[in-house]
């Protein structure tokens, strides 16, 4: 069987520099009051995506503790914040700085996409467990370790940058056949992606440490239209990251439509990737005569070419 190799491009999701990504923040009557910036990281702006235009709703925790570590407690526990006409809110009672204390806050949404366990001290970042069977949910998080905070004047908003927990994946196929073949790629899935996973947090999404569990189909269906000029492309998933290089197998199907017949090969193919928070990967390979056919290669159909020679002249007498 010819093997059909699938190269996985990865790109960082890249922060919007537009000051519209900056979203306003609740202004409370005490400016001691603890306030909060938000701000999403993104790539591009699909339906399923969580960008800083459709993030409403977040919950936030937060811990804090003396400056001699004498107390502990926690000021924010799964608090919901809320976006309404721009302004976002964790309604009453407010929460205000204290002298001499230590914070370190994080936030997660959608808000019932996962299960956290929360931290119980100041520094610490808790875990979550995610289920990913259908690869159709983003997941984002953010993390402050504000630390000391000595009075005097009130410290700004907290800022609150939220990243992709999840890894981003979709496939492209380009028609490399030269002979005038149509070609449609559909049934593309993964089958042995991560449907659970477990996330070790941390202040940085950089540090974010992915246990994976139970691996199954994640189905990313058919192409956009034929394989043409780099237009047979599928919608992302969103995918359970790994830590180190795993390989996946692909299966899809393609359709080949020629010289007024159609030819359907059935493909599986592998890739090794180490999927990264916050990273979008295109998997992309080319059809050819090489591989279309996962069983033999297309030999072009040739031709040996020669002419007979003439016989040499005969006289023939002309009868006058």
């Amino acid at each position: 069987m010819k093997n059909l190799f699938l190269i996985g491009m990865a790109a960082a999701s890249m922060m919007l520099a537009s000051c519209s990504s900056d979203e306003n923040v609740e202004m409370a009557n005490n400016k001691n009051a603890i306030e909060f910036k938000t701000f999403v990281n993104n790539s591009t702006r699909t339906t399923n995506d969580a960008t800083a235009d459709n993030l409403m709703k977040f919950k936030i925790w937060g811990r804090f503790e003396s400056k001699d570590g004498t107390k502990k407690g926690a000021p924010f526990v799964a608090r919901d914040m809320t976006k309404t006409g721009g302004v976002w809110s964790y309604g009453t009672p407010l929460v205000y700085w204290e002298k001499d204390y230590k914070y370190s806050f994080q936030a997660l949404a959608p808000h019932n996409a996962y299960t956290f366990t929360a931290p119980t001290e100041y520094g610490e970042w808790g875990s979550l467990t995610f289920d990913n069977k259908t690869g159709e949910t983003d997941l984002i998080y953010a993390a402050n370790d504000f630390g000391l905070y000595n009075g005097g004047s009130c410290p700004a908003a907290v800022n609150l940058t939220f990243n992709h927990l999840l890894s981003r994946v979709r496939f492209q196929f380009t028609n490399g056949m030269d002979d005038g073949s149509g070609v449609y790629v559909t049934d593309v899935k993964i089958t042995n992606a991560y449907a659970n996973g477990t996330a070790t947090l941390a202040a940085s999404i950089d540090a974010v440490v992915w246990t994976t569990s139970n691996p199954q189909d994640l189905v990313f269906g058919n192409m956009t239209g034929k394989v043409d000029d780099k237009t047979g492309r599928s919608d992302h998933k969103y995918m359970i990251p790994t830590t180190t290089a795993t390989d996946y197998t692909i299966s899809f199907k393609v359709t080949r439509v020629h010289h007024g017949v159609t030819d359907v090969y059935d493909h599986t193919a592998t890739v090794s990737l180490a999927l990264q928070p916050n990273k979008s990967y295109q998997l992309t390979a080319t059809l050819d005569k090489n591989n279309i056919n996962p069983d033999d290669e297309l030999c072009p159909i040739e031709f040996d070419v020669s002419v007979n020679p003439w016989g040499n002249f005969t006289d023939t007498g002309i009868t006058m």
